[in-house]
């Protein structure tokens, strides 16, 4: 019944009337209703399942949770000019979720153009260690101008760069220097947003 009542508003007033426990329910995931959706919007459907869900139910409340970040998430695409430390997050953007601490490079033409991306660390949630010749391999292999160097904080949710973080930024440009790649930024991003060395006018291109 009052899934019922739930869906007359939706058709009377639309989806924006409704709370997110009413959108839930719509979908029948109403155990999962005093879960905020930044939580669930990231959990694939064994996750759901351990909320209460089935399994037809939480692969139904999967599948909309990426359908609306379809909708709402255009990020650059192969080709597309993407030194905008904004863009690069929108780029990287999924990494903010991830489980564990990741460190990837985006290798860019000599006119800031995607390439294409390559993880070159994991590590634990609270550290990833990163040896430059590693995070060199793909663009000297692949013949690539520039790179933006990205990583996630999985904790806490603060972009803000640590001290390890500004070492390591520090030694991999100078390591660019020497292998004759053009270093654009450092990105870091998590769940609060994005860090830009250059945004933050700690790096010159």
């Amino acid at each position: 019944m009052v899934r019922n009542e739930v869906r007359e508003r939706m058709l009377l007033d639309g989806p924006r009337a409704l709370s997110d426990g009413d959108l839930l329910s719509m979908l029948g995931a109403d155990t999962a209703a005093d879960r905020p959706l930044s939580e669930l919007a990231w959990l694939n459907v064994g996750e759901l399942r351990l909320l209460g869900l089935g399994q037809v139910r939480a692969a139904l409340v999967a599948a909309a949770f990426e359908l609306g970040r379809r909708g709402a998430w255009s990020p650059p695409k192969r080709g597309e000019r993407c030194l905008d430390p904004s863009r690069v997050f929108e780029l990287m953007r999924p990494l903010a979720h991830a489980p564990v601490e990741e460190f990837h490079v985006v290798l860019l033409d000599v006119r800031g153009r995607i390439l294409r991306t390559e993880r070159v660390a994991q590590g634990s949630v609270s550290q990833c260690p990163v040896a430059p010749r590693d995070v060199f391999r793909p663009p000297v292999r692949e013949g690539a101008h520039g790179v933006v160097f990205v990583h996630n904080h999985p904790s806490g949710g603060s972009p803000e760069p640590s001290v390890e973080d500004v070492a390591l930024t520090d030694r991999l440009r100078e390591a660019a220097e020497l292998v004759g790649v053009v270093a654009r930024d450092h990105v870091i991003v998590a769940t609060g947003g994005y860090f830009s060395f250059v945004e933050a006018g700690r790096w010159r291109r």
